[in-house]
């Protein structure tokens, strides 16, 4: 297989940290989910984290340089164990498109570039999100749902299975900010989708209702092709 960028793009509950997890275990590839580094500064308390925490709260997008800077020290950290990068959160919108673009063809001019999108049904999404809770151990933050129909419930209720930290819900999980937060993530996202046509890179479009399972066996099939 040759060494891989996968950029996931999805709104928030298509089930992009999942499917990560499992290209993680499968592939050997590192998961740069830049939802999870704000988190951690938001976690923290630091004054990036503050920052971040209000424009969440609004339904605001974090500024593309923040996210860059993220992004570059990220890079610098994993750059010398990378086998494959799952882009997890970002690129948000065109212009950090055009980055991770430059960033990989200079730091990884032998990876292959391809963008999954992830389509769910919006009522679907507000569902999945409400529902959501995480592991509150910020090294381990795995996704489990409160709803009782979901494949995702803990084995004991509001523990984690990995490493039983607490579950709790994530701040930005709110109905007030959901309609904000998938009305600006649609805004760029069709912005990003035609710069990658314009590219002609791989899109693979992936129906995200499905099971995990199915979803992870679609995407396998494409990779291995």
């Amino acid at each position: 297989m040759s060494k891989k960028a996968v950029i996931l793009l999805g709104p928030p509950g298509a089930g992009k940290g999942t499917i990560s997890a499992l290209c993680e275990q499968e592939f050997n590839w590192k998961h740069l989910s830049t939802g999870n580094v704000c988190r951690e500064h938001i976690q923290n308390k630091t004054d990036l984290g503050q920052e971040i925490a209000l424009m969440i709260k609004n339904g605001q997008l974090v500024p593309d340089q923040i996210i860059i800077n993220m992004i570059e020290m990220w890079i610098d950290h994993h750059q010398d164990e990378l086998n494959g990068i799952i882009f997890d959160g970002t690129p948000r919108t065109a212009q950090q498109s055009v980055f991770v673009d430059k960033m990989l063809e200079v730091q990884f001019p032998d990876f292959e570039t391809m963008v999954i999108q992830f389509k769910v049904d919006q009522d679907i999404l507000i569902n999945r999100i409400l529902s959501r809770v995480v592991c509150g151990d910020k090294s381990c933050q795995l996704v489990y749902s409160t709803d009782s129909k979901s494949e995702f419930q803990p084995k004991k209720e509001m523990i984690c299975d990995k490493c039983h930290s607490k579950l709790i819900s994530r701040s930005d999980d709110s109905q007030e900010t959901l309609k904000k937060r998938l009305n600006v993530y649609y805004q760029h996202e069709k912005d990003m989708l035609q710069y990658y046509r314009d590219k002609d890179t791989q899109i693979l479009v992936i129906n995200a209702e499905m099971p995990v399972d199915q979803v992870f066996t679609h995407i396998n099939k494409v990779v291995n092709n």
